[in-house]
């Protein structure tokens, strides 16, 4: 949302306060001025977790009796595992830090003050900055599964019993592996002619035994489902659990006991701007006010495994500095404000045109 804002305006600064659920702050213009919130940090937890669905093929049972294939599980089962985690950090506006400015007089000169849908302030005379976006998990299209029956001769589809059909249908598969076999080796009566066509009858002869072998051993799908989990951080914690993943159901809610506890870290590293910059919040500070924000670890475990660690700049974790009115009253001054953590960015001034 853009905004116009008289340059030759005196800045009040509001006590910053939380605002009642039952009376929401509306930022943006108002008769008097304008009103403004900062932001304060929310970490997404982008997780992705793999569900993996075994199907036993109609022929597990004969699975050893003719393939020698052993521990081959007759019943079908579905399991989950998380394979990444990935941490989005985004801004939120404070409602604890919500600040007025008021106009002075009616000028006629005017600024540009640039605010989020939000309301959280983002530039004064300069373009907004973007904040970088994160990209989603987007699945790969889904393997077709083998189709198998396509592959069995007439004389197997014949059979009488699915004893004997799991009996000649292993029987063509030894032949189909033979076949391969001799053509590697060139003693295959119908050896092609050059190498490209050899390699056509090898991905046939490999396709037709990979679906037919799954009659006997199964098939496994893999699916990779996301889910985002967001926490807005106000205070260090150390190991909360944050979510539970059960290897038979997936994600379960954080007290079901079902699944195995990962727990979430938030450690604050102290690291900030020397704190000669920090000014009280006193009704006399005219000005604006910006963000000085802390530095966080992020961390996520299982039991005693980290998994991943990240940093992020948290304004929660941070002080509130102000940058006086004469610097807007004197200079026609530009400002950009860092649209994750509020803290300005660039700050520059020209010197007014008489």
């Amino acid at each position: 949302m853009r905004q116009l804002l008289t340059t030759a305006f005196l800045f009040f600064a509001a006590m910053a306060v939380a605002q009642p659920e039952s009376t929401p702050v509306k930022a943006g213009r108002t008769p008097e001025g304008i009103i403004y919130f900062l932001p304060k940090t929310e970490l997404k937890f982008h997780l992705l977790i793999e569900k993996t669905t075994y199907r036993p093929g109609i022929f597990a049972k004969y699975a050893e009796r003719y393939l020698q294939l052993s521990e081959i599980e007759q019943a079908e089962e579905e399991t989950y595992r998380l394979i990444d985690c990935v941490v989005e950090q985004t801004a939120v506006r404070d409602t604890s830090k919500c600040f007025a400015v008021r106009f002075k007089g009616g000028k006629c000169e005017t600024a540009e003050v640039h605010v989020s849908e939000d309301g959280i302030l983002q530039a004064i005379n300069a373009e907004p900055l973007k904040a970088p976006r994160y990209v989603p998990f987007t699945p790969s299209a889904k393997r077709s599964q083998p189709q198998s029956r396509r592959y069995l001769s007439a004389e197997i589809l014949a059979a009488g019993s699915t004893a004997k059909v799991a009996e000649l249908t292993a029987s063509q598969l030894v032949d189909l592996q033979l076949h391969r076999r001799q053509l590697i080796t060139g003693e295959a009566d119908d050896m092609p002619k050059d190498a490209r066509q050899l390699q056509l009858m090898l991905d046939e002869i490999d396709r037709q035994a990979d679906a037919m072998e799954a009659l006997f051993r199964g098939t496994l799908t893999r699916d990779t489902i996301a889910h985002t989990i967001t926490v807005c951080p106000e205070k260090e914690v150390s190991k909360d659990v944050l979510f539970r993943l059960s290897r038979h159901i997936g994600l379960v809610d954080k007290d079901d006991l079902s699944g195995v506890p990962y727990y979430m870290t938030i450690e604050d590293l102290h690291h900030t701007t020397p704190d000669i910059f920090e000014k009280p919040l006193d009704k006399k500070n005219r000005g604006i006010y910006a963000n000085v924000p802390g530095r966080i670890r992020v961390s996520l475990h299982r039991n005693d495994e980290q998994l991943c660690s990240f940093e992020f700049l948290a304004p929660q974790f941070g002080f509130l500095e102000l940058r006086g009115a004469d610097l807007f009253k004197r200079f026609q001054t530009h400002l950009q404000m860092n649209p994750l953590t509020g803290a300005i960015e660039s700050l520059h001034a020209d010197p007014k045109k008489p």
